[in-house]
């Protein structure tokens, strides 16, 4: 089940996480209010966000506006290292220039997800960014955190900088990945309806094995296992941005035909039933 991810602070930062992976112990489909910078340095892992499937590449910079469902899904047994940031925009806005601040944004929030591959000078220059800005992160003392603010906000323009008219059109780069593709779209776009594998198969045009087998080799997960997911994140943005509805509306919109597997799926999904996530939230 999708994972609401949370953060205490303003400013998440793991830089060059590394690890190794077995079968099925990759991050699952998860969402959060925070914008992400994701940066891949080396190994292999293919990234789900959306309908969007990428097959990294060192270099790979992701932008992300981190409603959006996503997962790294690494290889297993082979290198997988990145560097993840999550920041709070609002509390982010305060410290960049007035007159720079939607566009210094803009790559989150209306481009909600992207991919761009660094390369030479570029590439040298956000990774000593990313370095400074793990070196500072160490530190204590006074002044540690505005310094940090000022860090992100360098890093920030550095990116706003590169967008500006450098990003990459996504094309699929292989029939496995455009199959996933057209699988997490249909998803998408039919999640509040009843789906089968034999609506999925009729639309794509396969066998039902293969196709099952594809999408759990590509992304970690079985079809079932990502529809759940969309419509468990449907109704947490439904919560989020819609305070005023009921439970019972929120569950039908999101797909589920019965308030008791909602509530059941959901706590399973958060670790709380929906009414006590939506009071939470709005505290």
């Amino acid at each position: 089940m999708p994972r609401m991810m949370h953060f205490t602070n303003p400013l998440e930062y793991s830089y060059r996480s590394s690890s190794l992976f077995n079968v099925g112990k990759s991050d699952g489909f998860h969402a959060h209010a925070q914008y992400e910078i994701y940066y891949f340095h080396d190994g292999e892992c293919t990234y789900i966000i959306g309908d969007r499937v990428y097959v990294l590449a060192p270099g790979d910079l992701v932008l992300m506006h981190g409603m959006t469902l996503h997962r790294p899904h690494p290889i297993a047994g082979k290198r997988y290292e990145r560097t993840t940031l999550h920041f709070d925009p609002s509390a982010v806005r305060s410290h960049l220039h007035p007159d720079r601040m939607d566009e210094v944004l803009q790559p989150f929030e209306e481009l909600g997800n992207c991919r761009i591959n660094l390369k030479g000078e570029v590439r040298a220059e956000f990774e000593q960014l990313l370095l400074q800005l793990h070196q500072l992160s160490l530190h204590t003392g006074s002044f540690v955190q505005e310094r940090l603010n000022v860090r992100l906000c360098e890093l920030l323009y550095f990116i706003a900088g590169i967008c500006q008219g450098n990003l990459e059109e996504h094309r699929p780069s292989s029939d496995k990945e455009r199959h996933v593709q057209h699988i997490i779209r249909y998803v998408d776009m039919h999640y509040m309806h009843d789906i089968s594998l034999d609506d999925l198969a009729n639309e794509l045009h396969l066998s039902k094995p293969y196709m099952a087998g594809l999408f759990k080799e590509t992304t970690g997960s079985t079809i079932f296992k990502y529809l759940y997911d969309r419509r468990i994140n449907q109704a947490k943005v439904l919560f989020q941005f819609q305070p005023g509805i009921s439970v019972t509306e929120a569950a039908r919109l999101s797909g589920f035909k019965r308030l008791s597997h909602f509530s059941r799926i959901f706590k399973q999904s958060v670790g709380c039933g929906p009414d006590l996530y939506r009071t939470r939230l709005h505290q």
